[in-house]
């Protein structure tokens, strides 16, 4: 065992990093027992500190010992917590990983963290997919490759490290899920505390989910209470909060609906709620069976089935991957998924043999001793000695000053003068000032780059005014494009439609219906969808802009359904359109706007869809010469006739969308440069030395010109100045996965 007296002196102190109670999910209960367990084994003189991850922004009531708080939609703070963790005096963080506790596709804002972290790492593995979404796959490999240690909690895990993700098995700890040393006791000492004395007690408890498989089990119910009438089955657990936020209450719902229909409401009892530790372990105690008819197979780690065994509970449960292991040799019994005979035979074989239950139980109890809190706590001890010992120390620096694009040196996006330019029906399409000015009313164009903008702002923050937002803008769509046939190009003040759409405000349709079926909140979909396929079937485009646009829709729509054949070859034609367009010389004067480098932007998308290499190599060139012809991306002169030396922020953000674009495909950190310096454009690296990006509105400026900043704030300065600031935060965020490259593929 670990020699804690001798060997703690040396550590200045750990933190933890996941979520943590009270936050009600079983992820923050592990993370605060491992916490609790090292502080208490690590002695007075050793901090151990916490770091949590919060879904609300309001947060929690942490203890102490949570020193700070991420608020897992933001990137900046990932930035923030990592100079945190660089500058306080620990020596080693181990983070607790599950996908769904950090913000970002697949947990990947957890990669800003990582990227920035200076100090020993050890990854607490506590989900490991077998067929990763490629997404999915790339987040955890980059995770992987930043810690210097991980622990799984089954043999399986480890193999799956080993053999799927191709990391070392030296670097590959198995740790088992720690439980809570209680003693092994007859379940009637604990029944009279619940009334049901004198039955058999069936338990599931934990968070609910549709995955749980409890429909089986009350499925299974009416056989094992003819037999034993006395059984009641006992349902403990609230539902999972982000089931709540989607689904509400309807699986529970669903589940009382049947057990009324069954009649067994005599039989049944559910508690909708989390328990603290000590009334767990008080319901456990008085459990005959526990149940865990769950319906993931490769589910590779269960906290509750740990729980279960270490309170000596006999478990009936599915073959799912951590049961196969912790139930073998006789420690509990396996039944088929969703096979509700074999689950009420299996029961009743319990039932019927108190021998055998009670062999079962002593078995899973015996084999669980190794895993009591306090020798877990000294395994992760151990390990966190060899790590801190063989990983050299680093002398931190402040994320912002380390690289050009981090969350810590860019504004964080704000939607507040977005909302400020918005009605209930849609954005203004002028402002004086400041102030929205409706005598010009609504434009489809207006509407559609606000859709993108909130939806993307949705994506990142989960913030729900954005989606408020993107609802009104769509709405605002749908009345413009009617059944595809008559669009409108705008409403005026009094709601009335106005002239036959431009082909440029049907394109821009088509990228943000598009972007919302690719990218959008779930709740809108279906609706985008409808609108895309209306407006693609009318969409009849010559002009370059309404082109490019619609390009990007349809390469965003591709993202969500790839086999999309039909939404394949209108990319496939509109990119040839495009390419001929671009192939001739002086097609950014030819282009006749200030969006110019969506051109770029489009066919660098459409050639890494469509494998087209020609297409790619002229996207390339173009990329070039913008950034030739913005002098790196310091200069965005108005093309065509531009008396006034008009720069416009709808360039500088479409600039930045083009290069992150070329960004991701070609992975060539030389883009970051001149990414930057649009970036620091906004900010006041012009040549009026003025920042077009106001801080207290959350605006933009609508230009700079030979005399000065253009005073007015409109919705097309903002939400291009918008859209161009959530994608730096993106870019910032991948750039871990740039910096691990092998210089030869770039």
């Amino acid at each position: 065992m670990f020699p804690a007296a001798d060997k703690m002196q040396r550590f200045r102190g750990i933190a933890f990093v996941g979520n943590y109670l009270p936050r009600v999910c079983g992820i923050a209960t592990f993370a605060t027992d491992l916490a609790e367990a090292i502080a208490q084994q690590a002695g007075a003189n050793q901090p151990v500190i916490a770091m949590a991850m919060n879904d609300t922004l309001d947060g929690y009531a942490y203890p102490d010992m949570v020193k700070f708080e991420v608020r897992q939609d933001y990137q900046i703070d990932y930035s923030r917590a990592a100079d945190f963790l660089n500058f306080s005096r620990i020596d080693l963080v181990c983070l607790q990983h599950e996908y769904g506790i950090f913000g970002g596709e697949w947990g990947s804002n957890v990669l800003t963290l990582l990227r920035d972290l200076h100090r020993p790492l050890v990854v607490t593995c506590h989900t490991v997919v077998k067929e990763a979404d490629p997404v999915q796959r790339e987040v955890f490999i980059e995770i992987a490759a930043c810690a210097d240690k991980l622990v799984v909690m089954s043999e399986r895990a480890f193999e799956l490290l080993e053999t799927v993700y191709r990391v070392p098995r030296e670097r590959i700890v198995h740790i088992p899920h720690g439980i809570h040393d209680v003693p092994f006791i007859d379940p009637s000492y604990y029944k009279d505390k619940f009334g049901v004395e004198g039955r058999q007690v069936l338990l599931t408890f934990g968070l609910l989910h549709k995955y749980k498989g409890i429909e089986y089990m009350i499925e299974a119910l009416p056989t094992v209470v003819e037999n034993h009438p006395k059984t009641i089955y006992l349902v403990l657990g609230a539902t999972h909060p982000t089931v709540v936020a989607e689904e509400g209450e309807a699986y529970r719902l669903k589940l009382q609906r049947r057990v009324r229909e069954l009649s067994l409401q005599e039989n049944v009892l559910f508690h909708p709620r989390f328990v603290d530790l000590d009334e767990l372990l008080e319901y456990l105690g008085a459990a005959d069976i526990c149940v865990m008819p769950y319906l993931r197979r490769e589910q590779i780690t269960s906290g509750a089935l740990a729980y279960a065994m270490g309170s000596g509970k006999a478990v009936v449960s599915t073959p799912f991957w951590h049961a196969e292991e912790l139930l073998a040799d006789g420690r509990g019994q396996l039944v088929p998924m969703r096979d509700t005979e074999s689950l009420a035979e299996a029961i009743l074989g319990l039932l019927d043999d108190e021998v055998k239950a009670s062999t079962m139980r002593k078995k899973a109890y015996t084999y669980c001793r190794r895993m009591v809190w306090p020798v877990v706590a000294r395994a992760y001890l151990e390990l966190f000695d060899e790590v801190r010992s063989h990983v050299a120390q680093v002398v931190p620096t402040a994320s912002a000053m380390r690289r050009p694009i981090a969350a810590t040196n860019l504004p964080l996006p704000s939607l507040d003068h977005l909302i400020r330019l918005s009605d209930d029906t849609g954005p203004s399409h002028h402002s004086l000032h400041t102030v929205p000015d409706w005598r010009y009313g609504y434009k489809l164009e207006d509407a559609a780059i606000a859709l993108v903008a909130s939806s993307k702002f949705f994506d990142m923050f989960g913030d729900e005014k954005a989606l408020g937002l993107a609802q009104t803008y769509l709405a605002l769509i749908q009345i413009l494009i009617g059944d595809g046939s008559d669009i409108a190009e705008g409403l005026d003040y009094t709601r009335r439609r106005i002239r036959e759409a431009s082909e440029v405000s049907v394109g821009m349709s088509v990228w943000a219906l598009g972007y919302m079926v690719g990218n959008g909140p779930s709740l809108l979909v279906a609706a985008a969808n409808d609108l895309f396929q209306q407006l693609k079937q009318n969409a009849a485009l010559s002009d370059p802009r309404g082109v490019g646009y619609a390009i990007l829709g349809a390469a965003s729509y591709l993202k969500r359904f790839p086999g999309a054949s039909a939404v394949r070859r209108f990319l496939a034609s509109h990119a040839d359109k495009l390419e001929v367009f671009c192939g001739e010389q002086g097609w950014i004067d030819r282009w006749n706007s200030p969006d110019w480098p969506v051109a770029a932007q489009a066919l660098i998308m459409a050639s890494s869809i469509l494998g087209n290499e020609r297409m790619r190599s002229r996207a390339k060139s173009m990329i070039v010469e913008m950034r030739e012809v913005t002098h790196n991306g310091k200069l965005f002169l108005s093309p065509g006739k531009n008396i006034e030396e008009e720069e416009l922020p709808t360039s500088a953000a479409t600039f930045i969308e083009a290069l992150g674009a070329a960004l991701q495909i070609e992975r060539d950190p030389d883009l970051l440069i001149p990414i930057r310096a649009a970036a620091d454009w906004f900010l006041g690296s012009n040549r009026k030395g003025e920042s077009l990006y106001d801080f207290a509105t959350g605006g933009c400026h609508d230009a700079i010109t030979a005399s000065g900043l253009n005073l007015n704030q409109g919705t097309e300065a903002t939400v291009f100045c918008l859209i161009a600031f959530i994608t730096l935060h993106r870019l910032a965020a991948t750039q871990a996965a740039s910096e691990k490259m092998d210089p030869t593929s770039l």
